[in-house]
Formats: structure tokens, sequence, C-alpha cells
């Protein structure tokens, strides 16, 4: 029986990625780690723009069209947690490990007796150093394994481990959804194109009209967040593109999506229309993400960007895409603790800056190949396959907290 050909990896995809995930690291270690933790300064570059994350998330949605429409859809949305939640798990359980050790260490304090007291003891006595780092508890991890962190964070109960966790419950509520309203019959083209618009205005509705920034009590907060509306608009835009690069919406109609997404970004981020002292620069952040929401566009209908200088580099971009989800669940806290290490050595910042995203990229590379792929392979083989399902050509791609 003849074979489909499969269609050539196309490099603007995985240049997208690689350039978004960067945006990412960069800004956590250059920007972020020196508002949590203020020693972390000194480095060469301050990186304050915020959109890689954004841009990751987008270019998901847009995949989940691709592939999701090929194969069934509960074999889908398992083959998606199959291959986001293993690799996820691990990665928390070596940051409460590592962050638990680093932030007893880094603040000066003893280490509580025995292997139970080392993991989920409260150490005696007060810091010995004046910028102490925040210790994890037990708490902190069962809530973070659960993916629960957003739901007990603004009461105090339990925090993020990482703070680029926010992206995991986000997505697999947004993929759990794909796949039950994908199959449905009512689900006609109108209806599709008018739930998109649902997703970027009724999230800005609830927060400016309903609820106006700084009026909102926690509860409100919590769900508002927990439910991930805050990130609706970025998961919108990369369906909207889709529709656009099947010729299923018209050039007027995606350039009205593309700038709705635009200022719901920035609304979204910057709800009091200004950076607040813990946020990223507002308007290097907003044009940031406009410009690489327009080079998604040009990937998404375009040709494939095979310029002879980035022909040339297409096997370690490629490589770089291809770890990208690992990268991104190592790179923040664990980043932090190995800068905070280096520091201590003595190095200067314009040495600690490219080691720190070196050991990121080896670290994800090592949860790539060590976890996320092996895993994914025995959790979707082990039964029968009851028809064929399309198999996952792109890496999944989510997104840091950005």
């Amino acid at each position: 029986m003849p074979t489909t050909p499969t269609a050539p990896r196309r490099i603007s995809w995985d240049l997208l990625r690689v350039v978004a995930v960067l945006a990412v690291i960069l800004g956590h270690v250059t920007h972020q780690g020196a508002l949590l933790h203020p020693e972390l300064t000194g480095y060469p570059v301050r990186v304050t723009a915020q959109f890689g994350a954004a841009i990751l998330l987008v270019i998901s949605a847009f995949f989940v069209c691709a592939s999701l429409r090929k194969g069934n859809p509960r074999r889908w949305l398992w083959n998606r947690v199959a291959r986001l939640v293993p690799a996820y798990l691990v990665a928390v359980l070596v940051t409460y490990v590592v962050t638990r050790w680093a932030a007893i260490s880094f603040s000066g304090l003893p280490y509580p007796p025995g292997v139970t007291g080392f993991l989920f003891g409260v150490p005696q006595g007060p810091p010995a150093n004046p910028s102490p780092w925040y210790i994890p508890t037990g708490l902190d991890l069962v809530a973070n394994l659960g993916m629960v962190q957003e739901w007990g964070v603004r009461s105090a109960t339990f925090y993020y481990l990482d703070g680029s966790y926010w992206t995991l419950p986000v997505q697999l509520l947004a993929f759990t959804g794909a796949a039950l309203l994908w199959p449905r019959s009512w689900r006609t083209h109108r209806l599709t194109v008018a739930l998109l618009w649902a997703l970027i205005l009724v999230p800005l509705a609830l927060r400016f009209l309903v609820f106006a920034p700084g009026t909102a009590s926690p509860v409100v907060e919590t769900f508002y967040y927990g439910l991930g509306l805050h990130r609706l608009h970025v998961f919108a835009i990369g369906v909207a593109l889709w529709l656009w690069s099947q010729r299923r919406l018209k050039t007027w109609h995606a350039g009205l999506f593309v700038a709705a997404a635009v200022a719901a970004q920035d609304l979204q981020v910057f709800p009091f229309h200004v950076a607040l002292p813990q946020d990223a620069e507002r308007w290097p952040s907003t044009i940031g993400f406009a410009v690489l929401l327009l080079l998604v566009c040009l990937a998404a209908r375009g040709p494939d960007w095979r310029f002879p200088g980035l022909a040339r580099i297409a096997p370690a971009v490629t490589w770089l895409a291809g770890i990208s989800y690992g990268l991104y669940l190592v790179h923040q806290e664990l980043g932090y603790v190995l800068a905070r290490a280096l520091l201590d050595a003595g190095l200067p910042g314009w040495l600690r800056l490219p080691l720190v995203v070196g050991a990121a990229v080896l670290a994800g590379w090592a949860v790539t190949a060590g976890v996320e792929r092996p895993v994914h392979r025995w959790l979707t083989t082990r039964r029968k396959p009851e028809e064929p399902q399309v198999k996952d050509a792109e890496p999944v791609s989510v997104g840091g907290g950005s």
C-alpha cells in the first residue's frame, strides 16, 4: 500500500521556538532572578521584555489543530499527557530536593537531622544571611505535583517550586477542552470563530468591566488565574492562525485576531497599564510579542525559511527546539541555584551567564532524552492502536513564566 510522504521539517517553526525559549531563559536569569534574589546581579545584559512563553503557547495551540484533526481525540489527549506529565513530575521532585538543599545552605541555616528532616523538616534558628531564600515545604511539593499551585499561592497556603510551572495546568486544561470540543457535530465554522473571539473578549470583560483591577477579592483572582483565563487569548490566536493557514479565515479577519491578541496580551500582563516593580518593561514586552506573532504568521502561511545562512545552523536549531520542553522545565529555579553557587565561587557575571544557560541546555537535554521521550514511548505503545494515530512530528512547546 502506498504511504503518504512525510513533509520535511520546517526550520521556521524550530527557529521561532528557540528564539522564544531563549527569551524566556534570559529574562528569568538576568531580570527575574534579581527580583527574587537581589544578589543575582552583575550580568552583562538584562532582558526585561516578557513575551517568550506567550509565543510558545501560541505555537502549541497552532499545532494542536494540526495534529488533533488527524487522530482520535482521546488517544491524542493521552499522547499529550504522556509526553508532558512524567517529565514534569520528575522535574518537580529534582527541583524540590535541590532547592531544599540550596535554600537552607544559602540562608545559613543548619540542616534538620535525618533524611526525613532534610526533606520536610523546619531548620532551627534565625537565618545568617540577610537575604534568606524561601525553603520549600512538603505541602509545596504536594501542590506542585498536583499542579494546583495557583489555587493556594494568594492565600499563602503553598507556593510554586518554580515560577515556570504555571503553564502546565493551563496547557492541560486547553488540551482537554480541545479534545472534548473537536468531535462535536455542532462545531460549525461560525461557532468556532465566535468561540475564539469569546476566548479573547470574555476574560477581558471579566477583568476590566466586572472586576476592575485592584478591586477583585483573592477568591476571584484565584479562580481567574487558576482556570487560566488570563492566557486564553494566546490559545485563541494560535487556533485562528491555523484556520487562516488552511484558508478557512480571511486575511482581514486574521489581522483583527492578531490585533486583538496583542491588545489582550498587553492588558492581561499589565492590567494597570504600567509596569509594576515586579514586572518586565511594558512596551518592549508588548512589541516583542507583536513582532514574534507576525513571524508566526509568516511561518504559518509562507514558505519555509531556507536561507543560506540559516541552513548551516539548522541542525543545532532543530536539536534545541526538540529539547525545548525539557529546557523549559529546568532552567529557572535550578538556574538560580547554580547562579548563586557560581557567585559564591567568585565568578563574574559575564562568565556566570553562559555557564547558567549552558547548564540549562544540558539539563534540558537530560530530561528530554532520559525521561520525556522514553516514558512517552512506553506509555503510548503498551496498548494496541485502535486506529492510526498521527505521530507528533513537532515537539511539545511549553512556555515559561513570561
